[in-house]
C-alpha cells in the first residue's frame, strides 16, 4: 500500500491537524529535557510549552495559504512579501514566547527580559522578512520552485 500525502494539501484543517501535530511532539523533547534540568514539574512546564506551540498555530495556516496562492499563479514579489511578513510575524511571536516562558521559569530578570525583546524583534524582523523575500525571489526567478515542494512524482 502506497502512502500518498498530497490529499493533505487539499484541507486546511488536514494540514493544521498534522502540522501543528508534529510540531508540538517535536517541541515536547526539548521541554522534557529542560523539565529535567531545572527540576520543575510538568505543571509548571505547561504555560511555556503552550506559549511556544503558538508562533506554529498562527504560521501553519499561512504556510497553507502560501502555497495556496502560489500554485494560483501569484506574481513573484507579491508571494515573496507575504512569506517575508510571515516569516516576520513568525518571528516576534517566537521572541514574545521564548521571552515571557524565560521570564516565567525564572530563568530571566523581567528588565534584562524587556531589553532583550525589544533587541530580538528589531533584529528579527528585517532578518526574517528580507531573507525569506529574497530567498523566494531567488528561486521562481531561477525556476526552482519546484525544489520548495520537494520532488514532484512522475
Amino acid at each position: 500500500m502506497r502512502i500518498s500525502v498530497s490529499w493533505s494539501w487539499e484541507s486546511l484543517w488536514i494540514w493544521l491537524f498534522w502540522c501543528i501535530g508534529i510540531y508540538l511532539m517535536l517541541e515536547l523533547v526539548p521541554f522534557l529535557v529542560l523539565g529535567l534540568a531545572l527540576k520543575k514539574t510538568a505543571n509548571v512546564l505547561v504555560g511555556p510549552y503552550l506559549a511556544v506551540a503558538v508562533p506554529c498555530a498562527i504560521i501553519a495556516p499561512l504556510i497553507w495559504w502560501l502555497r495556496k496562492w502560489k500554485e494560483r499563479g501569484v506574481d513573484p514579489k507579491r508571494l515573496a512579501r507575504r512569506w517575508g511578513a510571515s516569516v516576520a510575524l513568525f518571528g516576534v511571536t517566537m521572541v514574545l514566547a521564548v521571552s515571557w516562558s524565560g521570564v516565567n521559569l525564572g530563568l530571566m530578570d523581567p528588565k534584562d527580559a524587556l531589553g532583550g525583546l525589544i533587541l530580538s524583534i528589531l533584529l528579527s524582523v528585517p532578518i526574517g522578512y528580507f531573507t525569506l523575500y529574497y530567498m523566494i525571489i531567488t528561486r521562481m526567478s531561477s525556476g526552482d520552485m519546484g525544489r520548495l515542494d520537494g520532488p514532484r512524482p512522475k
